[in-house]
């Protein structure tokens, strides 16, 4: 949760069930994750005031009626979250005025405006001089409104407000693709291009970028993701910028940025040249000068003499690929390849298994296309070296409240789990990281869990599709059996042979193996076509890879 430079912490602002933690103390930090010293003088007052810092959030005492108990309760939001806010960028004070453009530095991404909305009439948020405040709540309008009628990935706010101090802009670190998506900055100055390299920064801290250190290099006497806005306007990120931007996409690996937007939602015209296939336009692979495609002509927007094709995962040196081409790889057991058509440039729909087949070794069972385990939540949200508690932590989840519950209709309001379902309740786990990657947090014995004020950004429950018992699975934070759950049709048990039945309730041949039975290997390519249901299954599908003797065989590119 973003917060101004000071902020005053009520108690009851974090949690109103507080009184289940009392006799706690204030953990005063000096440094950020470190924990130097306790002031172990009782708080007399619900209020707190409280330097800006994410270490001035930690609480110790013992549970209500357990002379016995220890727990840790931490309101930080969780690592990551803390990590997401950035220190505010601020202006220069002896270099008020900025010259010079941006020049090509967003060429290295594909950026497109699909939407901008000019308030007219009246704010639809609070926007106040507390830059925190107001990336608050315009990164909750955003969430509640604007994703609801308008689904982007990154929203920003420029606003005529003075922010409090030299503060220009503020946003969240490495958030693109959550509900964190967003930043606030101020229309500090008359030229535009000063503004534009503002809301660079802050996108740039979306994107998993930190401030530059002295260490950082860029080509100008300046780099994008400064800490202060100097004389001259920023053109290029720095190497620093470029690394943590790597980073952010290895690690986090977010979705939306593997995706274009459809041409139809930009909201400026069709032009040849700006990197999107618009109406009347084969291809567009950017300026002429930028264009390096020998399969588009940049000046037209048109396919080159003898070209099927420019881009796309089906398209290779200007032609359709062979079906025989995987295009889209299987991720995992509970997933399965897809194959190009030979007719086009796209990857066909992706499928995976249908739920509910057994999963790595028999942990867990295959939903939507993964194999939900505890274990790997745990890590998710832990480190790796966290486990899964023991089952006496998950029969804290009969208790009903903010650390340990079932169902949460609203806000304020936790219903504990039924004895058979508390395995699908909050997720505990022991060991990892101190703290978590994701929400606040509270540990207790050798249990330890997430939790958020906001229901919809709380990642410490169990994830449905997990395993809660032999042939059960978690759904709708009940354990439920396998057929109740997926609504079993029987389908494997119809496929033939070496097959296995996809979402889609379609027979799909297992990798090697050639229909219509799947019951023999093949060693050349053949044509895959889709399944067919005429009062049995019949499968044309390729195999993922095709068999051959020698493995060098199976490196299909991709």
């Amino acid at each position: 949760m973003p917060m101004p430079r000071w902020f005053l912490l009520s108690t009851a602002s974090f949690r109103p069930e507080l009184d289940g933690v009392k006799d706690y103390e204030v953990i005063t930090p000096v440094r950020l994750h470190t924990l130097h010293r306790r002031d172990t003088q009782g708080l007399r007052h619900s209020c707190v005031l409280a330097a800006h810092t994410q270490d001035d959030c930690y609480y110790h005492g013992r549970i209500v009626n357990d002379s016995e108990s220890t727990v840790s309760l931490s309101t930080c939001d969780g690592l990551r979250l803390e990590r997401h806010l950035r220190p505010h960028l601020t202006i220069n004070s002896f270099n008020p005025f900025l010259t010079s453009s941006i020049g090509d530095t967003f060429q290295r991404f594909t950026d497109a405006l699909i939407g901008l909305e000019i308030w007219t009439d009246q704010d639809k948020i609070s926007v106040t001089t507390p830059a925190g405040s107001t990336l608050d709540a315009f990164t909750n309008w955003r969430n509640n409104y604007l994703l609801k009628t308008k689904p982007h990935d990154n929203a920003h706010l420029i606003s005529g407000i003075d922010f409090d101090g030299a503060t220009v802009g503020l946003a969240y670190i490495g958030s693109l693709c959550t509900g964190h998506s967003t930043g606030v900055v101020q229309d500090h100055n008359s030229r535009a291009i000063a503004v534009g390299a503002t809301l660079a920064h802050e996108m740039g801290h979306n994107l998993g970028m930190n401030h530059d250190s002295s260490s950082c290099i860029c080509t100008g006497s300046t780099c994008i993701m400064s800490a202060a806005l100097s004389y001259d306007i920023p053109e290029n990120f720095s190497s620093c910028s470029d690394a943590n931007y790597e980073q952010f996409l290895t690690s986090r690996n977010p979705p939306c940025l593997f995706n274009k937007p459809d041409y139809m939602s930009l909201i400026s015209t069709p032009k040849c040249g700006n990197g999107f296939v618009e109406n009347g336009e084969q291809c567009d692979c950017g300026t002429v000068e930028e264009c390096k495609n020998p399969c588009c002509n940049a000046t037209t927007c048109t396919l080159t003499a003898g070209s099927q094709c420019s881009a796309g995962d089906c398209c290779e040196d200007c032609k359709f690929t062979p079906p025989s081409r995987v295009c889209r790889r299987q991720q995992d057991e509970c997933d399965l390849a897809e194959y190009c058509t030979g007719k086009s440039t796209e990857c066909p729909e992706d499928v995976f298994t249908v739920n509910g087949l057994p999963c790595k070794g028999g942990q867990s069972y295959c939903y939507n296309g993964l194999c939900p385990t505890k274990a790997d939540q745990c890590v998710k949200v832990w480190g790796s070296t966290a486990e899964v508690a023991k089952p006496s932590c998950y029969d804290q989840n009969t208790r009903g409240t903010y650390y340990a519950f079932c169902n949460r209709p609203s806000r304020e309001q936790y219903i504990g789990c039924q004895k058979k379902d508390v395995m699908c309740g909050k997720l505990f786990c022991i060991e990892g990281n101190d703290n978590p990657n994701y929400n606040r947090f509270v540990k207790f014995l050798d249990c330890k869990a997430i939790f958020s004020d906001d229901p919809d950004n709380d990642f410490g429950q169990v994830d449905t599709g997990t395993k809660c018992g032999d042939g059960m699975v978690c759904k709708d934070h009940e354990c439920v059996n396998l057929e109740t759950a997926y609504r079993a049709t029987n389908c494997s048990a119809r496929c033939k042979g070496h097959a296995v039945c996809n979402h889609k309730q379609e027979c799909q041949c297992e990798p090697g193996w050639l229909p219509p039975n799947c019951d023999s290997k093949e060693y050349t390519p053949l044509s895959p076509g889709t399944c067919v249901d005429s009062g049995f299954i019949y499968c044309q599908i390729l195999p993922k890879c095709l068999i051959s003797m020698k493995e060098r065989r199976l490196m299909l590119p991709v």
